[in-house]
């Protein structure tokens, strides 16, 4: 069964995000292009009688869904962190633009001191907007004109496409914080989380069945009954070892049969949506494929 989410955001914002959607076949993603992010609640309410949660492109679509739409269904947004602005600032650094101040929008503080600090780049001068990242795109332009007007000014760093836009209209040299593709796989794994279709999924009950193919044909390679008895353990506890990593439960039902218990939520995530068997690999590093 699929899960219907609306995603609503720019043309490039939608684009990012539909590529990272292909990661989750789960979802059946339904889509709205809106020209700026403002535009998000007029399109908002409608997809929420379609689908079963909304992701919005950024902070600002997020905030106006929320003060103007009225649903039960979840509404996330992707959020911009300190990635997005390391990227940028590796950028304008290869093509030799970091010459003096910057002033950066969305962005904490916090995370903007840090990120400077990792790219040794602390010595120089920044200014941090201090409203919240939701501000009206308006004040965003004000602040960083503001700021290019000071000596020294290098460049703007803003998460709000339009303002990026119109810096560039202004002839101020900007570039946009754009989020990373990691950022948005874990804001997709959010929306996923947070379904109520998915939220049953989640406690269903897996039951397996762990088999040692040709485990005769392993015992056969040993040359005592103690190195038999030691290969069981062995089995015996890389296959105890696995369950716990799935927080399941363990049953033995013959020397080379073993049933297990677990969530289906735990489960998909330590086998990658079942994509995946660590189990099953390190049998085969051990023993050698049969």
């Amino acid at each position: 069964m699929q899960i219907k989410i609306g995603i609503i955001g720019t043309p490039v914002m939608v684009g990012k995000i539909m590529r990272m959607v292909q990661s989750f076949p789960t979802f059946d993603p339904i889509v709205q292009i809106v020209s700026d992010e403002e535009e998000a609640a007029l399109f908002a309410e409608q997809m929420s009688k379609e689908v079963e949660v909304i992701l919005l492109s950024g902070a600002l679509a997020h905030w106006k869904v929320k003060e103007a739409v009225s649903t039960s269904i979840p509404i996330h947004y992707v959020p911009l962190t300190g990635a997005a602005l390391f990227k940028a600032l590796f950028h304008s650094m290869a093509l030799g633009k970091l010459k003096g101040s910057l002033s950066v929008d969305t962005l904490t503080k916090t995370m903007v001191t840090s990120t400077l600090r990792d790219l040794e780049l602390d010595h120089i001068q920044v200014v941090v907007y201090d409203g919240p990242a939701y501000s009206a795109p308006e004040e965003l332009l004000a602040f960083h004109r503001k700021q290019s007007e000071g000596e020294g000014f290098s460049m703007a760093l803003t998460g709000v496409e339009r303002v990026a836009q119109q810096l560039t209209e202004l002839q101020v040299a900007n570039e946009w914080l754009m989020p990373s593709d990691q950022d948005i796989v874990v804001s997709l794994e959010r929306a996923l989380l947070s379904t109520e279709s998915r939220r049953g999924k989640e406690l269903q009950i897996v039951v397996g069945m762990i088999n040692v193919d040709d485990f005769g044909r392993l015992v056969m390679k040993h040359n005592s009954e103690h190195e038999v008895q030691k290969l069981k353990l062995d089995i015996h506890r890389m296959v105890l070892g696995y369950v716990e990593s799935l927080d399941g439960y363990l049953t033995p039902i013959g020397g080379d049969e073993y049933l297990f218990f677990t969530t289906r939520g735990i489960f998909e995530r330590e086998t990658g949506g079942i994509r995946r068997f660590l189990l099953a690999r390190k049998l085969i590093n051990l023993w050698g494929s049969p």
